[in-house]
């Protein structure tokens, strides 16, 4: 293998690996006409900062844990960086291995396989690194609470098998993935259902590992935690080295870890190439099936199917899901203890206007600038101009599909958020009315006013749904509405909840609801005469 080779292949296929990073370089480029200024350099210095940062951030975490006396703990959190590696990284791995649109350019090429493998492999890095990088500052950290500096350097060796091991996950469970899409023309929708539920994953993971954090700093260091199989064999390997444990745990799997080279080598790498055309048939032959299809019987039908059509991008779609659904799993940690004991069960129907609160609060979250409705009309690129020029009303156009995205992005969250109401917390059904409520007028609020934003920044020449996210500082207003959404709406809630207590349930949540009704009764005439009615 040639290394030159691969490193002109790690320059192009590093671009693929992180399209958000890659869009935020692609700004940064517009604004500076220097001819010296390098994409892939600047995404690689940024990645490197990454892995820098996460590494030296939780090495402070983990100076106040006593990893030598506490087995269980180390296993635990080493298990969820892993998997929190593991699941980023199959992000990275899918864009540059599938989403890509590169590989069968290198058909043409005298190029080897395992060249573009490999290249592939090392750009995906920036996607693995930054989250197993805490495992090296893990190992470290244990391994000199155990046998002081020498015995820590024992990390280094330690960490390049778990790195290995990782992305060998990652091949395998990628190689399977390319099978099932050969079979099936749904590229975009495995994808998204892929990305979504690894990133909840890696979220929920994450929240668990916070709240494990805070045990280990009330108990004074000491955290007693079921060993976790496999993982607390790197712990073994250097507190009892010649031991059944160090087999079962390390030596095993390590055997298996060479199992998963031989798989690799003789399956994975081999069958790339052919997968890669099989892909591109299973979507083509999608296309002409596409085409092929039932004409819809009117106008609307044929409006609604335009509409649908242009929610396909795979980072969209996932982006979308994650934002409601993950205010919810970053507050269910809070909310879960109030359920101990029925806790929330025993809460009265006079509590409805602090319930239609906590509702306006989470909807307000639903809609974003990195959402179907925060980028719809952008979403129609070309076909923005021509449409214009038929004879159909624009307006009533716009209208109807803000009622169509609107319907897909925030059906499933509001009765996702309506049956946990009633099953998990187990609020009185009145409460859960109310909380609903509360959400999908908040929502609709809200999208309406991204939906006007972006017909405000309409750009209509992108390559990436990522540079529409960050149009107007998107990403900053995203942030910013989250965390002012938390804290503001946490005060109020917490007044409300005392005047409650004070003055009577029944009055508060009276005033509330009246406010909160003016208020947007206020705010939709505003958006109303502002936007909708100047629509032509």
């Amino acid at each position: 293998m040639s290394k030159s080779i691969i490193w002109e292949l790690v320059k192009i296929n590093i671009l693929y690996s992180n399209p958000q990073l890659l869009a935020s370089v692609k700004k940064k480029q517009s604004k500076r006409k220097d001819a010296s200024f390098s994409a892939y350099k600047s995404v690689l210095l940024q990645q490197v900062f990454m892995v820098l940062s996460f590494g030296l951030l939780y090495s402070v975490f983990f100076m106040g844990v006593d990893y030598s006396q506490s087995i269980g703990f180390f296993s635990l959190q080493l298990a969820l960086f892993t998997i929190i590696a593991i699941v980023y990284g199959f992000t990275g791995f899918f864009s540059v291995f599938y989403d890509s649109k590169d590989t069968k350019l290198y058909l043409a090429l005298p190029l080897k396989p395992q060249e573009v493998f490999l290249a592939k492999i090392l750009s995906a890095q920036g996607m693995v690194l930054p989250f197993l990088m805490p495992c090296l500052s893990l190992l470290l950290i244990t391994y000199w609470q155990i046998g002081g500096p020498l015995l820590a350097l024992a990390s280094i060796p330690s960490f390049l098998i778990l790195w290995i091991l990782v992305n060998l996950v990652n091949l395998i469970i990628m190689h399977f993935v390319g099978e099932v899409l050969t079979k099936s023309p749904r590229k975009t929708l495995i994808s998204t259902i892929l990305m979504t539920g690894s990133s909840l994953l890696a979220f929920a993971a994450l929240m668990f590992l916070q709240s494990q954090q805070t045990v280990s700093l009330e108990s004074g260091g000491f955290v007693d935690f079921p060993i976790i199989p496999i993982f607390a064999g790197f712990h073994y390997l250097v507190s009892h080295t010649i031991s059944l444990e160090t087999l079962l745990h390390f030596g095993l799997p390590l055997i298996l870890m060479f199992g998963l080279i031989v798989f690799a080598f003789k399956t994975v790498i081999p069958n790339y190439f052919n997968q890669v055309l099989a892909i591109e048939n299973a979507s083509t032959k999608r296309t002409n099936n596409a085409k092929s299809a039932k004409i819809p019987s009117n106008l609307n039908q044929a409006l609604v199917k335009h509409h649908l059509s242009t929610l396909k991008d795979s980072n969209l779609m996932v982006q979308t899901m994650i934002q409601p659904i993950i205010m919810g799993v970053a507050l269910f940690p809070s909310f879960s203890r109030f359920t101990e004991n029925g806790g929330l069960s025993s809460v009265e129907w006079d509590f409805f206007g602090i319930a239609l609160l906590a509702g306006f609060l989470l909807g307000s979250l639903f809609a974003g600038s990195t959402t179907f409705i925060g980028v719809a009309m952008s979403l129609e690129k070309e076909n923005y101009h021509f449409i214009r020029t038929l004879p159909i009303s624009f307006k009533k156009f716009i209208i109807q599909k803000f009622w169509v995205l609107a319907a897909v992005q925030f059906a499933l969250p509001t009765l996702l958020y309506f049956a946990l109401a009633l099953g998990f917390m187990k609020v009185k059904l009145i409460l859960a009315v109310f909380f609903t409520v509360g959400i999908i007028i908040s929502a609709l609020l809200t999208g309406q006013i991204y939906y006007w934003r972006d017909q405000r920044l309409l750009m209509l020449n992108w390559q990436n749904s990522n540079q529409l996210f960050g149009r107007g500082a998107g990403q900053w207003l995203i942030a910013g509405s989250i965390i002012g959404t938390m804290f503001l709406g946490a005060i109020i809630l917490v007044v409300s909840i005392i005047l409650a207590g004070t003055i009577g349930a029944a009055y508060v949540s009276s005033a509330l609801m009246t406010l909160l009704f003016v208020l947007s009764a206020a705010l939709q005439l505003y958006i109303y005469k502002a936007y909708w009615q100047k629509l032509k």
